[in-house]
């Protein structure tokens, strides 16, 4: 038998584990757009003693450089919350006795997101940016800049795809507390 309380719960759980996932794609954005030399308050005073804001000038690589870090800081720190999420979603699904696989199937799928990112993908993204954080994109990008945005494309389709799955099953979670 379900337990209703639990699974308020677990719809509360799962919509923070969304909102932490959205926030962390505005947050990551975000700070490359801030950092930009033309988007910065008395830029040219504070940054007067590091040449040029043109996209390859140092100005442009420091101020990307520290939005680079500043991201890298964010993401370790999102999948543990992410882990959090995921685990204390599983256990309480489990306890509100739902039975439906789909549901636990859903979790599972979104904890398997997470684990991968904190275990793999955020630390190899951390490495390959650190390699490519200085590296020319002028003329044409290297090749470790390319490989950067193929793990980038990949990290953020399966992020999307979390956030949709976490969707579905928020929409089961509360379907099926209507037809009880």
């Amino acid at each position: 038998m379900e337990r209703i309380g639990i699974t308020k719960l677990l719809c509360v759980v799962v919509g923070m584990w969304i909102a932490v996932t959205v926030s962390m794609g505005f947050v990551a954005t975000g700070n490359f757009k801030v950092v930009g030399p033309e988007d910065l308050r008395d830029s040219a005073e504070i940054y007067e003693d590091i040449p040029g804001p043109e996209e390859d000038g140092e100005r442009y690589m420091a101020l990307r450089y520290i939005a680079s870090e500043l991201n890298r800081f964010f993401f370790a720190q999102y999948d543990k919350a992410s882990l959090a999420l995921g685990g204390a979603s599983l256990l309480l699904l489990l306890m509100a006795g739902r039975r439906r696989g789909l549901e636990l199937g859903i979790v599972l799928l979104g904890l398997a997101i997470a684990a991968i990112s904190y275990f793999y993908t955020t630390p190899l993204m951390t490495d390959l940016g650190r390699e490519i954080d200085f590296l020319p994109r002028n003329p044409e990008k290297p090749a470790k800049v390319e490989e950067f945005y193929q793990y980038h494309t990949i990290i953020i389709v399966a992020e999307l795809a979390k956030v949709v799955l976490l969707g579905l099953l928020t929409l089961s979670l509360l379907r099926g507390r209507r037809s009880e």
